[in-house]
C-alpha cells in the first residue's frame, strides 16, 4: 500500500480523459481494487487503535507516530471514497444524458460499456422520465423533444418526402413534397427526426 491512491487516481483520469458524450467500459477490476485498498486502510486503522488500547493508553494520549499513522490511513480512505464518487457520478451523469439523446432504446455497443447496475439505472431513469411525461399522472408533454424551451408551440416545416395525409389535432394535412405547413412542435418532431420534413427558418 505504499502508493496510496494511485488506483483511485487512475479511475478519475480514465473518466476525465474520455471523450464527452461517450462512456468508456466500466472498470470493475479497478473499482474493486480501490474498494479493497480502502478496506485494507480501514483494517490498518483498527489494528493501530487496538494496539494503542492494549497499551492502556487513550487515543488522545497516543504516541505522535501512531496518531499520524491513523490520520494517514483515514485520509487515504477519504481520498479513495472521493475518487470513486467522482468516477461513479460522472458515469451516472453520462447514462442520464443517454436517455435524453437516444431515447428509451440503449444501443448494444453502449450497453456493453455499462455495468449491470448502470443498465438497471438507465432503465429505471427512463421509466421515471416516461412516467413524468405520461398523460396519466404526468404532465402529458414529451419533454425530450427540445433540450431548450421553445419560443413557439408551432413550427413551420417543409416536406422533403411524400408522406400523404397526416391527421393532426388541427385536422388533416396533406404532406406533399415541397409543401410548407404549420404543425404543432410535438407532432412535427418525429417527422423531422425521420427526415420527412425540415424546419423552415
Amino acid at each position: 500500500m505504499s502508493n496510496f491512491g494511485d488506483k483511485a487516481a487512475t479511475l478519475v483520469q480514465d473518466i476525465s480523459q474520455s471523450e464527452k458524450g461517450t462512456i468508456p467500459p466500466y472498470n470493475d477490476e479497478l473499482v474493486r481494487a480501490v474498494v479493497d485498498e480502502s478496506n485494507e486502510h480501514h483494517r490498518s486503522i483498527l489494528r493501530l487503535i487496538g494496539d494503542i488500547q492494549e497499551q492502556g493508553t487513550s487515543l488522545d494520549a497516543a504516541a505522535p507516530e501512531d496518531a499520524a499513522a491513523i490520520l494517514v490511513h483515514h485520509q487515504a480512505v477519504l481520498r479513495n471514497k472521493r475518487a470513486l464518487l467522482v468516477y461513479l457520478n460522472e458515469r451516472a451523469d453520462r447514462v442520464r444524458a443517454l436517455r435524453w439523446e437516444l431515447g428509451t432504446a440503449l444501443p448494444e455497443d453502449l450497453g456493453e460499456s455499462l455495468s449491470h447496475s448502470e443498465r438497471s439505472f438507465f432503465q429505471q431513469y427512463s421509466a421515471l422520465v416516461n412516467r413524468y411525461q405520461g398523460r396519466r399522472g404526468g404532465v402529458g408533454i414529451n419533454i425530450t423533444l427540445d433540450p431548450t424551451p421553445p419560443k413557439e408551440h408551432k413550427v413551420q416545416v417543409r416536406v422533403l418526402q411524400e408522406r400523404g395525409e397526416l391527421v393532426t389535432r388541427d385536422g388533416t394535412v396533406d404532406l406533399a413534397k415541397n409543401t410548407v405547413h404549420l404543425l404543432w412542435r410535438d407532432e412535427a418532431q418525429p417527422l423531422i427526426t425521420e427526415g420527412v420534413v425540415e424546419m423552415v427558418a
